[in-house]
């Protein structure tokens, strides 16, 4: 184990390392565009004066909430808290158009009991305006520089900061990670990916993620590669930039949930390639999603021209309870392996490969094998004992990233950290809430256990649903459709709630007044699609179709759906429904 806090390898870095580059954000995404750069030793100069400024202010030991836009002023107060000994808490800027703006800042606060919320400028003053409505203080980050530090030393096993989880809105949960816990995360993600010095790496993923804050904010420090940052928003607005910005930089390491890649192949012209060179492009991490074959292949197909590999994409597996990464070893010479299973089996949660005479399986894609010094092991949920070969269980990892609490939840964190073996006692476990298995050493992931769907004693995995859905040729926005069951007299059924992508709608029914006939069979249309796509893939009869305006869907900060919690929307009757058959 190496005995280095995060304190440790920022301050080694910018002895060693003082005149490298450390970060880069392209202020609007575009490479003539405004750029903030910082060497490792600027970065400690930086953090320095945050962290004398919290240390003032008598913060040690205490919790402080990070609410900033996308840029390094994030970056410096992270590192700053960490110096102080101050607990960072990072969390998404509050969103103006929901209804409660300021409701997860100060949820998160109350979960934590933050001293401050830390941001720039601007939003300081801007939070004056509420005054005593807001029970937690906003302050600006300190722009004081400073060359030396000379604070309390920092322990291993101290806790560097509090990761809440993507679905924490009205309950948060906050993943308590320790030094240890990130330092081992970042030796696996190192040896995963390969990582070297002079190799840089670029991500557009929310800096408050831990897909960013892992991998682009402590990677660099721990690894000595560049990192350069772009908005979440500005690879939205124009995902071009992001391939553009990897091929001017030579960028060798990026990664992104599968429904990046989804929409960069989709929505960048060719015409907008002219010029790409992707051919220094060397690992295409792939996760926090459901990896998806076709995905990949029209990814490479477009982007093969222009050097990009089938072999680059990297799927992998991990979670904010265990720091990132968990899984994602593979050969970086081979494309990602993929299993086609038999559908029939695998509702029974029995993996069977099918031949290749055979056809209409479903296709798996492996997450590499576990990293350094973790194992992940299928366990039969009901039994609590290791699922058998070829059988579906849910997961659970142990290691030394995994941490052992939610702050402040103590039952929560018995019931997720705490799993044990019933026949061996052995443990502690993660259990991860997610279906899969584990075959030749490399872990596949089917689904997650609270959102299976069981009718007819045969188990539905809702993604599947969704998928076949979004294939149905019915006007349903990409990934915004959602697949969950109902009691009705006892007896589970199906219901589909989907966003419409207005782009498809007939012009008559877009037109002001349409004709009533004009619309109904349009709907009776698109009813007949979603049902005859679902009944055939699958089997099962649909009992509700619900058709829903764009958006109105809620999900996590990192852009997952939440299944559940607009099933009870629709039950509260609070969705915005466009036309509905039940």
């Amino acid at each position: 184990m190496i005995d280095m806090t995060i304190v440790d390898f920022l301050k080694d870095r910018a002895a060693r390392n003082a005149n490298d580059l450390a970060f880069r954000f392209m202020d609007n995404g575009e490479l003539d565009g405004p750029l903030t750069e910082w060497t490792f030793a600027e970065l400690y100069r930086q953090s320095i004066g945050v962290a004398a400024d919290l240390a003032e202010q008598g913060l040690g030991g205490s919790s402080v909430l990070l609410a900033f836009p996308p840029g390094l002023d994030f970056v410096k107060a992270f590192y700053g808290c960490l110096l102080a000994n101050v607990r960072a808490v990072p969390v998404p800027l509050p969103n103006p158009q929901s209804k409660n703006p300021q409701g997860r800042i100060l949820n998160t606060a109350r979960a934590c009991e933050a001293a401050i919320v830390l941001t720039n400028q601007e939003l300081a003053k801007m939070a004056v305006m509420f005054g005593d409505e807001l029970p937690v203080r906003f302050k600006a980050a300190s722009n004081r520089v400073a060359t030396e530090w000379d604070g309390p030393r920092v322990a291993m096993d101290a806790i560097a900061y509090l990761q809440f989880t993507s679905g924490s809105t009205g309950h948060p949960k906050g993943v308590a990670i320790s030094h240890a816990n990130a330092v081992a995360n970042l030796r696996v993600m190192g040896q995963m990916l390969r990582l070297k010095s002079t190799q840089p790496a670029l991500v557009w993923a929310p800096h408050y993620h831990d897909l960013c804050l892992v991998g682009h904010v402590l990677g660099p420090v721990y690894c000595g590669y560049e990192s350069t940052l772009i908005s979440p928003m500005d690879f939205l607005f124009k995902p071009v930039r992001w391939l553009r910005a990897m091929s001017h930089y030579k960028v060798a390491n990026t990664a992104c949930p599968n429904f990046g890649y989804e929409y960069a192949a989709r929505r960048i012209k060719p015409e907008d390639c002219s010029g790409l060179d992707l051919r220094h492009w060397r690992v295409a991490g792939n996760g926090g999603e459901p990896v998806l074959v076709p995905t990949m292949e029209k990814f490479t197909n477009k982007f093969g021209p222009y050097g990009f590999q089938p072999q680059t994409f990297m799927p992998t597996y991990g979670m904010a309870e265990s720091v990132l990464f968990v899984a994602g070893m593979k050969a970086l010479s081979d494309p990602p392996k993929v299993l086609a299973l038999s559908a029939p089996d695998l509702e029974k949660h029995t993996v069977r490969v099918l031949a290749d005479s055979e056809t209409g399986g479903r296709n798996v894609v492996s997450c590499g094998k576990p990293g350094y010094d973790h194992q992940v092991i299928a366990v039969d949920p009901q039994t609590f004992k290791p699922s058998a070969p070829y059988r579906v269980g849910e997961l659970w990892v142990q290691g030394p990233s995994v941490p052992g609490a939610y702050w402040g939840l103590p039952e929560e964190s018995a019931a997720t950290f705490k799993g044990r073996l019933s026949d061996s006692d052995e443990g502690p476990f993660l259990r991860t809430g997610d279906l899969g298995f584990v075959a030749d050493g490399e872990v596949y992931v089917t689904g997650r256990l609270k959102d299976l769907i069981i009718i007819a004693g045969r188990n539905h995995y809702p993604g599947d649903i969704e998928l076949t859905v979004q294939h149905s040729g019915a006007p349903v926005r990409l990934g915004s459709c959602v697949a969950i069951s109902e009691s009705v007299n006892g007896v589970e059924e199906l219901i589909i709630i989907a966003e419409v992508d207005t782009r498809r709608l007939p012009a008559d029914v877009q037109a002001e007044g349409p004709e009533k006939a004009s619309l109904d069979m349009f709907w009776a249309e698109s009813l007949k699609k979603v049902k005859g796509a679902v009944s055939e893939g699958h089997g099962v009869s649909l009992r509700t179709v619900v058709f829903v305006e764009p958006k109105s869907l809620e999900k996590t900060s990192s852009g997952k759906l939440r299944r559940h919690y607009c099933g009870e929307l629709l039950r509260k009757g609070s969705l915005a429904v466009m036309y509905a058959d039940g």
